[in-house]
């Protein structure tokens, strides 16, 4: 399905047609809709704060009155918000605070999504922080409402929670080997703030040392480049299409004082220079939305070779249902899985053919 009729997409695009303001503000969401948003008012000056890297650099040109921004960071007051609802109700609530530190007063918020992706609950947290909706509807299984910025009598408790709060780092901690390392994360990012069973079985499979260079690709909040920055690799790259994912994982590396490990806002290999590693590791995305899409993963192995030094490896975790050690098969002469269980397996590639 084309962006453009994406039934969220649509139905806001026809909702702020009729609305005269000047400035908007678009968190996250679909190049289309930012971009049809620009369109259909030229006079105005729209922000988008996408991503998603993909969603990006979806297109080679955009309306000149679109504003791309970098997540999070606070910009210009604006006199509308359109908002399409993502996946993570945590990001949604993050999205809805900062819609209410840019609204001027008075300013208008419209909000879709569908209902078997929570727009429900989206709605109600959206009813806390600014009141009542102004207007309702319904339309091929989705919900929009429109707010208006105004007084609440009481915050939800919500709204101070770190990760969520704007500015406010969200702290856990991992362990590998001897190390207790404090993290930080925030809304959207992967696995929030702990160790999914995946990463933890790939940190406990990683040598005790590594010599040489790591990419770690789909880095998250950067545990796993950050462990094998600890266990002694010379340089360690990380990448993530999610400029959350990557924020997170520059702040952790910065708070750590790591030498010689960079993180890098990149489509699978896109973005990286041409270099090589000893190593590559990842436990990558499966899902866009809630379909099963292994188009990064397919991406990572075939695109392996290419970026691995001569005797190198590649490191990937997997859901035990998906077929990676197939598509590992095809691409290097020697496959082998290094941990399994019911629900994961760690598969290491040597040997490209």
């Amino acid at each position: 399905m084309n962006e453009s009729q994406i039934p969220a997409t649509a139905l806001l695009l026809d909702a702020i047609a009729g609305i005269p303001a000047q400035t908007w503000f678009v968190p996250g969401g679909a190049v289309a809709l930012a971009s049809g948003t620009a369109t259909a008012h030229p006079d105005a000056v729209v922000s988008w704060q996408p991503v998603d890297i993909r969603e990006r650099d979806a297109v080679a040109s955009l309306p000149g009155n679109l504003v791309v921004e970098e997540p999070g960071v606070a910009g210009r007051p604006v006199e509308a918000v359109v908002m399409a609802s993502p996946p993570e109700r945590a990001l949604a609530r993050r999205w809805l605070l900062e819609a209410r530190e840019r609204l001027e007063p008075d300013g208008q918020l419209v909000v879709a999504g569908a209902n078997d992706a929570g727009i429900k609950s989206i709605l109600a947290d959206a009813a806390n922080v600014f009141g009542a909706p102004t207007t309702e509807g319904y339309r091929a299984k989705h919900r929009i409402a429109t707010f208006q910025d105004g007084e609440v009598a009481d915050e939800p408790n919500w709204a101070q929670a770190p990760g969520i709060a704007p500015g406010i780092w969200e702290e856990f901690s991992f362990e590998v080997r001897e190390h207790v390392v404090p993290m930080v994360t925030q809304a959207g990012v992967f696995s929030g703030a702990k160790v999914d069973a995946g990463t933890r079985m790939l940190l406990d499979v990683l040598p005790d040392t590594i010599r040489g260079s790591v990419l770690d690709a789909g880095c998250g909040a950067g545990m796993i480049g950050i462990a094998a920055a600890l266990s002694g690799a010379a340089r360690v790259t990380m990448i993530d299409a999610n400029l959350l994912a990557v924020q997170a994982a520059r702040e952790n590396v910065r708070r750590l004082g790591l030498a010689g490990v960079d993180v890098v806002a990149s489509d699978a290999y896109g973005a990286l220079k041409v270099c090589r590693y000893d190593l590559i590791v990842s436990n990558p995305p499966f899902h866009r939305g809630k379909t099963v899409d292994l188009t990064v993963a397919d991406r990572l192995i075939a695109g392996a070779p290419a970026h691995l030094a001569p005797g190198g490896s590649l490191l990937i975790v997997a859901n035990a249902f998906l077929s990676y050690g197939r598509h590992m098969d095809r691409v290097f002469g020697r496959v082998e899985v290094m941990a399994g269980t019911r629900q994961y397996q760690v598969f290491r590639a040597t040997e490209p053919r």
